[in-house]
């Protein structure tokens, strides 16, 4: 069932650089919808609540990569070692 919308009668003015009117065109026109709806379909889809909850994934995102990158250092060190102490083995056998 279609969502009942409210007829359109109120007007927001707001101000803007050039650069940001730019970027606001062109994304609407890459929405393919006029610029008013693309407005009003930003007020409807902004969360800051969301907007937190994203911010702390990517703040998590960054701790995982940081840690599975010193997790990779860590197994490189500990093949190297293992690699090592094989050599050593190998060389013992032979004496």
């Amino acid at each position: 069932m279609e969502a009942v919308r409210e007829a359109v009668t109120e007007r927001v003015i707001t101000l803007m650089t050039p650069s940001e009117k730019a970027r606001l065109e062109t994304k609407a026109r890459q929405a393919k919808i006029s610029i008013g709806e693309f407005v009003r379909r930003s007020v409807d889809a902004y969360d800051p609540d969301e907007i937190q909850e994203l911010e702390q994934l990517a703040s998590l995102a960054r701790a995982f990569r940081e840690s599975a990158e010193r997790a990779s250092v860590a197994v490189d060190r500990a093949r190297e070692n293992v690699a090592e102490t094989l050599r050593q083995l190998r060389r013992e056998r032979s004496e």
